[in-house]
């Protein structure tokens, strides 16, 4: 009889601290990229995605990584799927713009990379969207 509600304390426990781990887990894996006008982490949420001049990058709990230069700004053609490709490459799972146009939502659909459409300061937007979750 004691043996049985050690091994149920134990399994329960193992149980419980795997589903914390996995929990944790997910919101480490999750990255954010924000399309923004300026690299620092206080710039404006750009206007458009694929033509922002910078995309800045947080993790999942809202830490500041990177602003990487967005060479898609100033080509003609292709700048959605080029931009959907450096933000894929980068490991991002969302990205934040004032608009995002039909190309780069096909393009980041393929990637399978969330979008939302929010105006802002970038980390003030970055936090709100890490504390809905």
């Amino acid at each position: 009889m004691i043996n049985r509600k050690i091994q149920f304390i134990i399994v329960s426990s193992v149980l419980l601290l795997f589903f914390a781990l996995a929990i944790s887990a997910s919101a480490d894996s999750m990255k954010i990229a924000v399309a923004a006008t300026g690299p620092e982490k206080t710039a404006a949420i750009s206007r458009q995605a694929a033509r922002s001049p910078f995309f800045l990058f947080f993790d999942g709990k809202g830490n500041f990584l990177e602003a990487v230069k967005n060479p898609s700004k100033d080509i003609h053609g292709g700048a959605g799927q080029n931009a959907a490709s450096l933000i894929a490459k980068k490991g991002a799972t969302l990205i934040i713009a004032g608009n995002i146009g039909y190309k780069m939502k096909q393009a980041l659909r393929e990637y399978q990379i969330e979008y939302t459409k929010k105006t802002g300061v970038a980390y003030d937007v970055v936090q709100t969207i890490i504390q809905n979750k």
